[in-house]
């Protein structure tokens, strides 16, 4: 369970310049259940992300990577995706499409390529006279932004092609011409700053045979969640690997992530260890300051005769460790195959349905704190008086413990908030010795 703390010293006779900010902790613990350790751990590395989220004027850059496991319309990424849209606002989006904001419409010989050495997720191609269009079907007339773009690999079969804007359903307009042509393959990132309006994007082939990676369309005005999918049922690490890093390390430059959460069925070898260290230096070298969650898989069917979960969840683990990254564990509390097909949890044999991932996802967006980013953690004093009084904010998205120590290892509560929006305030004569005082956050 996710604890959040931010601290203040008062100093005896000393009440105009007694406040002393110590700082906002986060504090976590869990019980492994079996030998080796499975517990969420390393949440303190999610410091970039919250930073990003709680004091940007940007738009703050959260990236679902993976196979089904990661898909855009029912995993565990898809519900904490929604519940971070719902705090922070939404800033647009980025690659596959997520809540029908970007179908791809495909015109003139434009076809669907399936993961390959390009690129391992699906992704058009357009040859001369071809074109595609993104449709965003909540709002046909298309995506609320300032800037758009166009993700794309160069490749020797490559050649010219057109991105086109519509404006407010308008009829399409050139805005630039690109070139899809190069000797060896590189992944290239096109984009445009326009007046914040709606907007849909278009790409039509001249010459060549083009391959469009996807689109962009963000906000860039706004400090709320620009959502990126990089996913795709039934890939390995292999197949993302194999791309060559010359189209991977521009594309994911391209994005800055704030926070990329990771999660694959893989087995437990060695093999998938060394392409996970892969992944590891691809992401360190493109988007240095990208904070990354692991996600420990739920149970599986074959679960019941194998401990291929078992395996790969300590594989996925010893990872997280050994790079700093955040491990969350969403195997123990789904405590087996059988206990999740009770709940009415899965899909199948493998993957969870909507109502199993959000069940996970709520599990995470406590264990990792989730539930106190954007809260107003900050607590005020002043003397009114021969006293101060100390008060603080709360919210309905939390519960808030006021606490007292004289030497920040010993900590004595002393109130506890009902859930609710509102000041709460107390006066009181400080004592003889200096206090610090810990605003203490935890999931309501």
């Amino acid at each position: 369970m996710g604890y959040a703390a931010s601290r203040m010293k008062v100093y005896p006779k000393m009440w105009r310049p007694a406040l002393l900010a110590i700082g906002a902790a986060l504090i976590f613990s869990a019980d492994s259940a079996r030998a080796f350790d499975f517990s969420t751990t390393n949440v303190q590395a999610l410091e970039n992300f919250r930073s990003a989220i709680q004091n940007s004027n940007r738009p703050v850059t959260v990236v679902s990577f993976g196979d089904s496991m990661a898909d855009s319309y029912r995993s565990i990424s898809f519900h904490l995706m929604n519940r971070l849209n719902e705090r922070f606002g939404n800033a647009g989006y980025s690659l596959n499409n997520y809540r029908n904001t970007a179908m791809w419409q495909l015109e003139n010989g434009a076809s669907y390529r399936n993961p390959d050495y390009y690129w391992f997720c699906g992704y058009p191609q357009i040859p001369p006279g071809g074109a595609i269009w993104c449709a965003n079907q909540p709002n046909p007339t298309g995506v609320l932004c300032d800037q758009a773009g166009v993700f794309y690999v160069s490749q020797t079969n490559g050649g010219q092609f057109r991105l086109m804007l519509s404006t407010n359903g308008n009829p399409w307009v050139t805005i630039q011409t690109l070139d899809g042509y190069s000797l060896t393959p590189q992944g290239h990132f096109a984009k445009i700053t326009l007046p914040l309006n709606r907007y849909r994007l278009r790409v039509e082939g001249d010459t060549g045979t083009n391959f469009i990676i996807g689109t962009s369309t963000v906000a860039t005005q706004t400090n709320g969640i620009h959502n990126v999918f990089i996913d795709w049922p039934g890939i390995y690490l292999g197949q993302v690997t194999n791309v060559p890093a010359t189209i991977r390390d521009p594309i994911l430059a391209a994005l800055q992530p704030d926070l990329l959460i990771w999660h694959m069925k893989e087995d437990g070898s060695g093999e998938t260890s060394n392409r996970m260290e892969v992944c590891e230096t691809w992401w360190r070298t493109a988007a240095p300051g990208n904070d990354v969650i692991y996600i420990g898989s739920p149970w599986v069917s074959i679960d019941g005769a194998t401990s291929y979960t078992l395996e790969q969840n300590q594989l996925v683990r010893t990872i997280a460790l050994e790079h700093d990254r955040t491990y969350a564990d969403l195997m123990q509390p789904t405590i087996s195959y059988d206990w999740m097909v009770a709940q009415g949890f899965m899909a199948d044999g493998t993957h969870l349905n909507s109502a199993g991932s959000l069940h996970c996802a709520n599990i995470m967006w406590d264990d990792l704190g989730f539930f106190a980013l954007g809260l107003d953690r900050r607590i005020s004093l002043q003397q009114i008086g021969s006293q101060l009084q100390l008060s603080y904010a709360t919210a309905t998205n939390a519960h808030y413990r006021l606490e007292i120590s004289t030497n920040l290892h010993t900590w004595t509560p002393l109130w506890t908030n009902p859930v609710a929006n509102a000041v709460f305030s107390t006066n009181f004569v400080p004592g003889n010795e200096p206090a610090f005082y810990r605003l203490g956050l935890t999931p309501p």
